[in-house]
């Protein structure tokens, strides 16, 4: 959850974090009513999403119309009318092997490991090792993503613990956690702190790893035509007020030479508008109803198109000092699972 706390020099961001949504799979029970606003809630290692018809919340007036199992699980084919009877019915759990299955080389993935490590950016080479794993430890791709999965669970185990001065009830947390529940699909339980300098202290929705923004440049750029910016190799995470209309990129990283910057404009500037952003991406597992069967629970990329539905395009900035992209208000907003504008 999110909440906010005292500001000292850098602005203080809580998010909701990019969790690990890809441990459930998704069952289906029914479609969603027409005006029903959808919550996730848990019950025991299932994650219950209920619907509630409009106005003030009544108990007892939800309706399930999904469910989230641990994956390795048989879902349940009953249709369920209440959250509770998860609890009362159990389920089916299997055994997940691990095995590497015939045919199937217990080297793959494996590469020169002075390759891997040296590869790796500085800042997350740093992370490794304030956790004790060095270049010897990461010989494998496999290795590489367990590394990875550690630095994330420290992360969120650290954040699991509440700060004093903050407000985890206020109203705009409860609106973060309501936009991450009704973005992702899945129940919105912890917060993270972020210091940013381009971003207001107080709540904001975590949308999911960040991957790139493609960008008309200005009328001064060395080009007219559209290109991608995207930082490959960089924690980088796509965050929203709790309004669902300003999105922000946040995350160390974010760095732009004097020779990319020309390529978008000719001002020197400390801060220099790059153009119109036509798109953004961001990779996330979502489990809602309104995302393709296909797809649902799933890590996937998604592409958000800016003006698709008439809307304008945001403009988008680069700070020198602060080495951030700004991506302007406009008319986008997140609504239910998507950015739509």
């Amino acid at each position: 959850m999110s909440a906010r706390l005292p500001v000292r020099g850098a602005r203080a961001v809580k998010t909701m974090p990019f969790g690990e949504t890809s441990r459930f799979h998704h069952q289906e029970v029914r479609s969603v009513p027409a005006g029903y606003k959808v919550r996730t809630v848990r019950a025991g290692t299932h994650q219950v999403r209920v619907a509630f018809p409009p106005g003030q919340r009544v108990k007892g007036s939800g309706i399930v119309v999904g469910v989230l199992h641990p994956r390795g699980e048989n879902p349940c084919p009953v249709a369920l009318k209440n959250p509770a009877e998860l609890l009362l019915m159990g389920a089916n759990p299997g055994r997940a092997s691990r095995s590497s299955g015939p045919g199937r080389s217990k080297s793959r993935g494996r590469r020169n490991p002075t390759q891997i490590y040296d590869s790796l950016p500085v800042d997350e080479r740093l992370a490794f090792g304030r956790l004790g794993i060095g270049k010897a430890h990461i010989r494998t791709l496999e290795d590489l993503a367990r590394a990875r999965r550690m630095v994330r669970q420290t992360k969120r185990l650290r954040n699991q613990f509440p700060n004093p001065a903050a407000d985890l009830d206020s109203p705009s947390a409860e609106q973060a956690r309501e936009l991450r529940e009704g973005f992702s699909g899945q129940a919105s339980e912890h917060y993270t702190v972020q210091d940013e300098p381009h971003v207001p202290a107080g709540d904001y929705t975590d949308l999911g790893e960040f991957i790139a923004v493609a960008v008309k440049p200005t009328s001064t750029g060395q080009t007219e035509v559209v290109q991608e910016i995207s930082f490959p190799g960089r924690d980088l995470e796509l965050i929203s007020d709790p309004s669902g209309r300003q999105l922000y990129v946040v995350g160390t990283g974010q760095d732009l030479t004097e020779a990319d910057l020309r390529v978008f404009t000719a001002s020197e500037r400390e801060r220099v508008e790059l153009g119109g952003c036509r798109a953004i991406s961001y990779g996330m597992a979502k489990f809602g109803s309104e995302v393709p069967a296909s797809a649902r629970g799933e890590d996937a990329r998604w592409d958000h198109k800016f003006g698709e539905e008439g809307g304008t395009c945001p403009r988008i900035w680069y700070d020198r000092k602060m080495r951030r992209l700004i991506l302007d208000r406009a008319t986008y907003r997140i609504e239910g699972a998507w950015i739509r504008n």
